[in-house]
């Protein structure tokens, strides 16, 4: 017995070696760190990014990337950027009916990374609103804002302060608009941001609540970093935020929103995406405009009177919120729903 036990030691001791040899003296471990540490600075818990041991210069550049990503705006100067092929604004939505999309995707890349999701696509994008907290100084659960603002589907929206970790989402975070009305504490404070106008077009780039409500935005959330602008990708590599929950939201020539959430950190089922994964994927859907979301344990989307996602929050569930954007059929509205390609019947819509 003795001798097996030392035997046991042996190979414990020998897998520690051959593990540290791996991630401290070949590129491969490396770029394994790089990614963990860039996980964890784009969490609330930069703190923990020294004990990958990376250099701290090397460190600092990875959050300095994180911080300030490249960005364009969609709109300059009250000019669209974009060509005659995205005039978005010569759609006239105001009578137009409502299609709902509702797809599962998934994504394995090896036995270590997979991830699983879900992309949701709204025709007509003067259906999708921010909504917020009706709480002051504290968060809502995306089902409690989505149920009290009858909206068939939400997503998580505006990041928030979490300074001792309790995750109440009453601290707002960036720009934010919700019914032409200035949510932020600062109006000239620019920010990474996306917005939707009065006429249902898409604007996104690093702007103040003021700015976008004289481009004639109506609802916005800021967040980072931005996916697509005008057509072009701005990510490059994995796009430097490591692997996690994403969610995102996006438009179309055509108007239509995409909204994505990809779970992540549950080593089960999903590991999670990167940011370059989630512009690829808007961009396959035919984005032309995309912009990040609050991700992490954030990340969540309601469908149809049920939480449809798996947040990484503790227990799973659902962190209290600032606001969502919610997609909100009117009143007389011809609405049609599909999930994964199967229309729904719509007696059996919930929301």
């Amino acid at each position: 017995m003795k001798k097996l036990f030392l035997g046991f030691i042996r190979l414990v001791i020998l897998l520690l070696v051959v593990g540290a040899i791996g991630l401290f003296a070949t590129p491969i471990g490396h770029d394994v760190r790089v990614t963990v540490a860039e996980m964890i600075l784009s969490s609330q818990h930069r703190n923990l990014a020294k004990y990958t041991m990376l250099p701290q210069e090397e460190l600092d550049k990875l959050l300095k990337d994180i911080q300030n990503p490249d960005y364009e705006n969609s709109v300059v100067s009250g000019k669209d950027n974009a060509s005659k092929d995205y005039d978005i604004d010569s759609i006239n939505f105001e009578d137009k009916d409502l299609v709902v999309k509702l797809d599962h995707i998934s994504k394995k890349y090896s036995p270590a990374y997979f991830y699983e999701g879900v992309v949701l696509e709204i025709s007509n994008p003067l259906n999708v609103k921010l909504a917020s907290t009706s709480m002051r100084d504290h968060g809502e659960q995306i089902f409690v804002i989505s149920k009290r603002v009858d909206s068939l589907a939400s997503i998580n929206a505006s990041g928030f302060a979490d300074a001792n970790g309790h995750g109440n989402g009453g601290t707002l975070t960036g720009v934010a608009v919700e019914n032409g009305e200035i949510k932020n504490e600062y109006p000239t404070e620019q920010g990474f941001v996306a917005g939707i106008t009065d006429k249902g077009k898409m604007v996104t780039g690093r702007y103040s609540a003021n700015e976008l409500l004289d481009l004639g935005v109506k609802y916005a959330a800021g967040f980072k970093p931005q996916l697509i602008v005008n057509g072009k990708k701005m990510v490059e590599g994995d796009g430097g935020w490591g692997i996690g929950p994403r969610t995102a939201i996006g438009q179309k020539a055509d108007g239509t929103i995409i909204m994505v959430v990809i779970d992540g950190r549950q080593p089960s089922r999903s590991i999670g995406a990167s940011i370059k994964e989630v512009q690829d994927i808007m961009y396959e859907r035919g984005a032309i405009n995309a912009m990040c979301m609050d991700g992490g344990s954030s990340s969540s989307m309601y469908f149809n009177g049920e939480n449809i996602t798996i947040p990484s929050s503790r227990n799973n569930i659902p962190r209290y919120l600032p606001n969502i954007w919610a997609v909100v059929p009117k009143e007389g509205q011809k609405l049609s729903v599909y999930v994964d390609g199967k229309k729904q019947d719509n007696s059996d819509l919930n929301y």
